[in-house]
């Protein structure tokens, strides 16, 4: 956090990090799926020193960079909203895919390689690898950090004005805690991320031993189709549910939607938990929390950026690097908290080691039954986490956590000093709007002037009239512009 806030680089403060963090990620994913080593001592070593790569270091960075990215990316709070909800989605989207598609490609390329799981695991996780790699030059190329840049005077201003100006510097990791835990909104927001990615965590982990377990009871001899099918069914309309929760959204704003819908995971995850050995509940059940969820777990990061300009407005102080180094640090800890608490869960259950005892007529191997207390333990884990998940946003987001409502106030405040700051200096200042609006203007001349050249040079090597070939064009584009106002309009109507 503390690198990342001291980074001056004409491409801000968090987008060069992704870079650097790609290269990290596809090198440390290979090392821990990958063992030279025969040797247990030398195993244990290796183990250690490539999961901390990943996990202490890559991940780490890469993480960070793109949880901050929304949040210094611009301080019109609905265009951060957008942005952090389109990451959340596309994040959750794909984890939903992997837990379903994944092992089934494991399988194939496991196949491919005569049956050798180390080499398939390395073969697949090397692929997962260069793709996100890919993904991420993506990700830096189409994103631009403008509070970044306004806060280093490097838009906002004329720039013959810069040199007037002195450059924001950021605070130090204790002046921004200090400002930071005046914030009561700052500190409900980071208990609520550590809560949420304890017991998410704690359902991902536990997700194997209930599909083995719980869902149609006693089928560990059939774990594999279980999970593939349970996560299939019960997770499938989350996809049809993000396009009921974005106009709940647009209509009733985050908080109350997101409140609103944790009901929904309540009373889902509650049928589903008091279900065990029923199949066709626990799938109605976990569908139902499942959509409950879909607003918080997508929401939920859109709120940083939110806590963070609270407390630049409150204190004078920006947070961007503490903020983002303890969330990201805390979705660490989450994965080891919820390790070590469902293990802890499942010794003091006594739970033990699947123990075959036959084969069915089927053919599908038999298991001898666990200990009630260890299914109960690994229902709750599973549903009981989302359970907790849905009662305390339910009464955070309807009864504590309001900022939503002062974000209108506190943007506006915050524009406000960046002026009077300025006008002490006789410096005009341009808000981002028009800002972006020139920005837009500028590129649309380029982009005119390119292809009049381009088109000049076509109708000298071709032998066409240049006027008239322009001439179609522009009725063409004005077709097209008159066509998309109408429809605006039509559309404008509507909503009267």
């Amino acid at each position: 956090a503390k690198i990342i806030d001291s980074t001056t680089c004409k491409q801000g403060k968090v987008r060069p990090w992704l870079i650097i963090s790609a290269p990290l990620v596809l090198i440390s994913v290979i090392l821990l799926f990958w063992m030279p080593f025969t040797q247990p001592i030398h195993q244990a070593i290796w183990i250690v020193v490539a999961f901390n790569l990943y996990y202490s270091v890559a991940y780490s960075i890469w993480n960070m960079s793109k949880e901050l990215l929304p949040a210094v990316s611009t301080r019109n709070v609905n265009q951060r909203k957008n942005l952090s909800m389109a990451a959340q989605i596309v994040g959750n989207v794909g984890t939903g895919l992997v837990s379903i598609l994944f092992p089934s490609i494991l399988a194939m390329v496991c196949a491919a390689v005569n049956g050798n799981n180390a080499q398939g695991y390395l073969l697949s996780m090397s692929i997962m690898a260069v793709l996100a790699v890919c993904t991420t030059f993506v990700q830096y190329f189409y994103t631009r950090e403008r509070v970044t840049e306004e806060r280093r005077n490097q838009t906002g201003i004329q720039q013959q004005d810069a040199v007037k100006l002195e450059a924001h510097k950021e605070a130090s990791m204790g002046t921004q805690l200090k400002a930071c835990l005046q914030s009561k909104y700052w500190i409900l927001f980071v208990i609520i991320v550590l809560i949420f990615n304890i017991c998410l965590n704690l359902r991902n982990i536990s997700l194997i031993y209930y599909s083995g377990w719980v869902v149609n009871g006693n089928a560990y001899g059939n774990i594999a189709a279980i999970q593939a099918k349970f996560q299939m069914i019960a997770m499938s309309p989350m996809g049809p549910g993000i396009l009921l929760m974005l106009p709940l959204t647009k209509k009733y704003g985050r908080t109350k939607t997101i409140w609103t819908t944790s009901v929904l995971t309540i009373l889902g995850s509650l049928l589903a938990f008091m279900s065990v050995g029923k199949g066709v509940m626990i799938y109605a059940g976990t569908a139902l929390g499942a959509i409950g969820n879909i607003s918080f777990s997508y929401m939920i990061m859109t709120y940083m950026g939110d806590v963070i300009d609270q407390v630049e407005w409150k204190t004078g102080v920006r947070a961007d690097g503490l903020t983002g180094g303890l969330i990201s640090a805390m979705m660490m800890f989450a994965v080891g908290i919820a390790q070590g608490l469902f293990n802890l869960g499942l010794m003091v259950t006594g739970y033990a080691q699947p123990e075959m005892i036959g084969t069915g007529a089927d053919g599908i191997a038999l298991y001898a039954d666990q200990a009630a207390a260890a299914v109960n333990w690994i229902n709750f884990a599973y549903q009981g986490s989302f359970i907790i998940v849905g009662a305390v946003v339910f009464f955070m987001f309807c009864f504590v956590f309001k900022i939503e409502n002062d974000m209108p106030k506190i943007s506006r405040e915050l524009q406000e000093r960046r002026v009077a700051e300025y006008a002490k200096l006789g410096i005009e200042y341009i808000p981002a709007d028009e800002l972006e609006r020139r920005e837009i203007e500028a590129q649309e001349k380029e982009a005119e002037e390119i292809r009049v050249k381009e088109l000049q040079e076509k109708c000298a090597k071709k032998g066409l009239n240049f006027d008239k070939e322009n001439r179609k064009y522009l009725e063409k584009l004005a077709a097209q512009q008159a066509k998309a106002a109408a429809k605006a309009a039509k559309k404008a109507s509507k909503k009267k």
